[in-house]
């Protein structure tokens, strides 16, 4: 029995020497709101310089908003946001504080609340 454990244990051990393990060289960013690309995905892409490509006809300009300055987006360009997010019929509900609040329809028709984020342009559906 013991035999057999030491024999099975440099079996492996032999194994594991020759395997050689891949190295990953994988380089991830996190983002928070709008993605940003490496390269220009399509014509209508625009660089913003520090983070990348991004969607300017869906997500508009940041150069007074985001990311890394201190301006806040109006509440026109929330509804713009929204509206370029897919929701019809968008209907301002609040444009205080830190959360912007809006009523529209989703793509199946039925009325929904959507939030966005003041300082980043982040829409979610409540």
């Amino acid at each position: 029995m013991f035999k057999s454990l030491v024999i099975a244990g440099s079996i492996a051990l032999s194994a594991l020497a020759l395997s050689t393990g891949a190295e990953a060289k994988t380089r991830v960013g996190i983002y928070f709101g709008v993605p940003f690309y490496d390269y220009q995905v399509g014509p209508g892409w625009r660089y913003y310089n520090g983070y990348g490509w991004y969607d300017y006809g869906r997500y508009g300009s940041f150069h007074n908003r985001y990311p890394g300055n201190r301006g806040w987006v109006s509440c026109g360009e929330a509804r713009r946001i929204v509206d370029r997010s897919g929701y019809n019929r968008v209907r301002t509900v609040e444009c205080n504080g830190r959360t912007y609040t809006f009523r529209a329809l989703n793509r199946n028709g039925r009325p929904v609340t959507v939030y966005v984020n003041a300082r980043t342009g982040g829409v979610w559906r409540g």
